[in-house]
This record gives C-alpha cells, structure tokens and sequence, in this order.
C-alpha cells in the first residue's frame, strides 16, 4: 500500500503586515470661525450665535472644535461629534440654507448654571458635498429640509462663563402660558444641536 503524503501548507509570507484602513483626517478651514456671543442673558442673540458656529462646523466639520458650542459629556456633544465624523470620514462637507428661527420662548425667574430655552425653527435643504470632486460633481447628497419644528434647548454655562447646548428635545412643546416669548420672528442661521436628517442618496 502506497504511502500517503500530506499536502505542504503554503510558506508564510515574511514580514506581512495586515492592509490598514485610511482615515482622512479633517480638512483645513476655508473660513475663519465666527465669533461668540453666547455669555449673559440676551437668548436671541446667544442662540443665534451658538447656532451660527453651528453651521460653520457642518461646512468645516471637525469633531475636535464642537468645544465652544457643546458642552463635553452631554448628548448634544456627542451626537454634533458623532456626526461632524461622518463628514471627515466621508471627506465632505454641508452647506445647509439659512434656517429660520421663528420664535424663541425665555426662560423665567433666576438664572442658574442651567436654562432651559425653547424654539422653533424650520430649514431648508442642505446640500453635502465631496471634497475629492470636481465642481461639477461635488454634491453628492443632501439634508432634508426641516419642516417647522419646536425644540427645547437645555443650556448649560460652561466654566468659560458662556452657556453651551447640552441637550435638545422635541418632544415637549413650549408651555406659553407659564413662560415668556421674547423674540418672533427671527433668523439667526439655525442648525447645532438639532435633530439631523441624514443625507438622501
């Protein structure tokens, strides 16, 4: 009976080195970062100057710079981080419209190191763009338009004396009876914090 000999395995490769993903880091800024207002007790303008940020992040996303607008630990931190990734990974960037504030409700009584702000807002689309395109084929995608919303904003003074979102709720409506509408209508370019309808392909 002849002898059976078992196959050799195949020689291993010296040195091999498992193939590693690319992560793109985040792109430069094409502007300089708008100014904050958000210290004191002028909500109009703290919104409006929270949200403004908020929209130059979506067109300079970098999870590392949500810092001034967000405070650290709070879901809103994490969802804008979360999402401002997605953009750096993808290598794109969005250019949503103008959103338009269309009331603001104040809180009362004394304010402490928390406040709870409510608004609502409505938006137009927002078109993403892939930064590796020419600029013909640079949008790939886009943001929904947001439909007048109300939100509740919980903001929280950080220890730079400013107030940071810390989180944003849709489910409470405003209860205008026991609080105060400080401003309608108004458009201080609306976007940090809310709710993001991911891009439609």
């Amino acid at each position: 009976m002849a002898a059976t000999t078992a196959a050799a395995a195949p020689a291993a490769t010296a040195n091999a080195v498992p193939a590693a993903t690319s992560i793109p880091p985040p792109a430069a800024p094409t502007s300089k970062a708008p100014a904050l207002t958000t210290s004191g007790t002028n909500w109009p303008t703290v919104v409006g100057s929270l949200t403004t940020y908020g929209r130059w992040l979506l067109a300079n996303p970098n999870p590392t710079l949500t810092g001034p607008v967000t405070e650290p630990g709070c879901s809103a931190d994490d969802a804008l981080a979360a999402s401002l990734q997605t953009y750096v990974d993808e290598s794109s960037y969005v250019l949503p419209d103008a959103p338009t504030l269309t009331s603001i409700v104040c809180p009362t009584g004394s304010v402490g190191a928390q406040v709870v702000i409510d608004i609502e807002a409505t938006r137009g689309i927002g078109p993403v763009y892939d930064r590796r395109q020419t600029a013909n084929t640079r949008q790939r995608s886009e943001l929904a338009a947001l439909p007048p919303t109300e939100f509740s904003l919980t903001l929280t003074r950080g220890a730079d004396s400013r107030w940071h979102i810390c989180s944003v709720n849709t489910e409470d409506p405003p209860d205008r009876e026991a609080i105060t509408v400080c401003s309608e209508p108004m458009s201080p370019g609306l976007s940090v914090g809310l709710p993001e309808r991911r891009p439609t392909t």
